[in-house]
């Protein structure tokens, strides 16, 4: 069963595409599942995140969640997300059926590979 927020950012991604010009990729993979999903980020400046855009092939989980980290990243600073703990990230996908939380490990995968991110 899917939660609201796995439903509403599966069946309505705002986030879905590429990046043109993209000045940050972020590539995950669960090779369990077989999920694969490709972040672009363009920055404002140095610090904000003007616009992330994803492509993902999998469960309509992975989907969703790389929807989610889109729209959470857009509009806030490196600084910020790079501060962002692991229970914050946990409520982001909502309450999850135990099939979906290497969903979760990519989320969190995610925000480890934003930690390392350096934008000149």
């Amino acid at each position: 069963m899917f939660n609201e927020v796995i439903v509403d950012n599966f069946s309505n991604p705002s986030h879905q595409g590429e990046v043109d010009s993209a000045q940050a990729n972020l590539k995950l993979g669960n090779p369990v599942c077989g999920d694969t999903v490709n972040i672009s980020l363009q920055f404002e400046s140095a610090d904000t995140v003007s616009e992330a855009k994803f492509q993902a092939w999998g469960c309509a989980t992975s989907l969703a969640m790389a929807n989610v980290f889109c729209r959470y990243v857009e509009g806030r600073k490196l600084t910020e997300i790079k501060e962002v703990e692991a229970d914050f990230i946990t409520s982001l996908l909502g309450e999850l059926e135990p099939s979906q939380h290497h969903c979760l490990e990519m989320l969190n995968e995610l925000f480890d590979q934003c930690r390392s991110l350096e934008v000149a």
